[in-house]
This record gives structure tokens, sequence and C-alpha cells, in this order.
């Protein structure tokens, strides 16, 4: 993935979970952001161990270190997966 800018649309964040989760009722991504605000987006199967976001207006505001771990629940188990970061520039950067 090249760099990521504060304002970016379409950019896809991808977060393989190492496991099979194709039976998962929830997939999601929670993300802090640098100032510490939390957020969750939904996401949607990638193949059959990875979850993904198609960023979308509005997602991608502050630039900085970005902290992500995907959220999966399936009928026999829930929980987040390994943290993952990524930065974020401002336009320019």
């Amino acid at each position: 993935m090249g760099k990521i800018y504060v304002g970016d649309v379409g950019t896809e964040i991808i977060l393989d979970c190492g496991v099979d989760i194709s039976n998962a009722t929830v997939r999601e991504i929670v993300a802090r952001k640098p100032n510490g605000q939390v957020v969750t987006w939904t996401a949607i199967a990638s193949g059959t161990n990875a979850i993904k976001r198609t960023v979308l207006a509005g997602d991608i505001d502050v630039a900085g270190r970005w902290m992500l771990q995907a959220k999966v629940v399936t009928p026999t188990w829930s929980g987040l997966g390994e943290t993952f970061s990524i930065i974020v520039y401002n336009a320019f950067g």
C-alpha cells in the first residue's frame, strides 16, 4: 500500500486474521486515531481469513499513527485481532 493521506477515499484497508473467519457474523475494524478517539468501521470478508474496509469520505480525518484491530464475531468465538498501525500524512507530506 502506498502512502495514505488525510481525506483519502477508496483506499482499501485489509486485515489478515490468520484463521478462517468465513462464518463470521460481525466483521469490523476498530481504529484508534492519533488524537485518541476510537471509531469502529464495518468491514466485509476478503477471502476466508481477512476483512476489508474501503475508506469512505470522512473516515481518514487526522494525520499521524493510527492503530487498527480486526473485530470478529463467529458462532463460537468473538474478539480482537493483532494491532496493526498505519501512518496517515497531511497533503504534501
